[in-house]
């Protein structure tokens, strides 16, 4: 069974639509994480508020809060480092396809590519 040459340009141009998706997905996930810290103005103020005395907050209370944010702060970091991985990987799948599309596209003979000869009779 002979290789089509067709399947040559279909494999990496629907793999670089698939490409495309996964950036939309990383940038959703980029967006996400973001707006995560949209409240950080209201934490700011609560912790202004302890440090000045007018909002009580315990030992144990401080420690939960302390846990809590050293938490988030680890989530946060790996899920920009899994962004970036994500991101690079993406890059390289890209430059791969588009380096197969390209050798794809000077494999088809330049008999098969489209005449645009409409409306026009083939002796002009």
């Amino acid at each position: 069974m002979r290789l089509d040459r067709k399947l040559l340009l279909i494999a990496p141009a629907i793999i670089l639509v698939l490409l495309f998706l996964g950036i939309a997905y990383t940038a959703t996930q980029l967006h996400v994480l973001a707006s995560v810290s949209n409240d950080w103005a209201a934490r700011s103020q609560f912790i202004t508020a302890v440090a000045h005395g007018t909002k009580p907050l315990t030992e144990r209370q401080a420690v939960e809060m302390l846990q809590y944010s050293v938490a988030a702060e680890k989530q946060r970091t790996d899920a920009l480092i899994a962004t970036w991985q994500l991101l690079v990987v993406l890059a390289a799948v890209g430059l791969v396809c588009c380096g197969s599309l390209a050798v794809g596209i000077r494999g088809v003979p330049r008999e098969h590519w489209p005449r645009f000869t409409r409306g026009r009779s083939a002796g002009t």
